[in-house]
């Protein structure tokens, strides 16, 4: 027992450490739920991005892709990416990965609207199942 929580906890700091304040606390309870997640990347000084948090992430955290893939932000100018285990670096803002078991399994680069998002995030979610 004593190991399983020593696991636990070294995942939750080191969550915290890659992830900033919050996180562990939100994916201690996502991991029961669900294996995977979308992360979305963001600077702080873009427009897109604040166009995304506006308009799509709303609507996101309503609909029933949120229970397959929960949402959660990530800053890329206090995020370590190369701990992360994605296929590529982050060149563009916003950009929506599809974790998978903490790895990538899809991305949808830049800003394309409301309803082009939710069409291709429904493609990459229903190709990871």
């Amino acid at each position: 027992m004593r190991a399983v929580i020593a696991g636990v906890a070294a995942a939750l700091v080191l969550g915290l450490a890659i992830h900033g304040p919050g996180w562990a606390a939100v994916n201690a309870t996502i991991g029961a739920r669900t294996s995977m997640e979308l992360l979305v990347f963001e600077h702080p000084d873009c427009t897109h991005c604040k166009t995304f948090r506006s308009r799509v992430a709303p609507r996101y955290r309503q609909s029933p892709q949120e229970a397959e893939a929960p949402l959660r932000f990530v800053d890329v100018t206090g995020t370590d990416t190369d701990r992360l285990a994605l296929k590529s670096p982050i060149t563009m803002v916003p950009t929506a990965v599809l974790m998978k078991d903490g790895r990538e399994v899809d991305r949808i680069a830049g800003y394309w609207g409301s309803d082009n998002f939710f069409k291709m995030v429904t493609v990459i979610i229903g190709s990871a199942e």
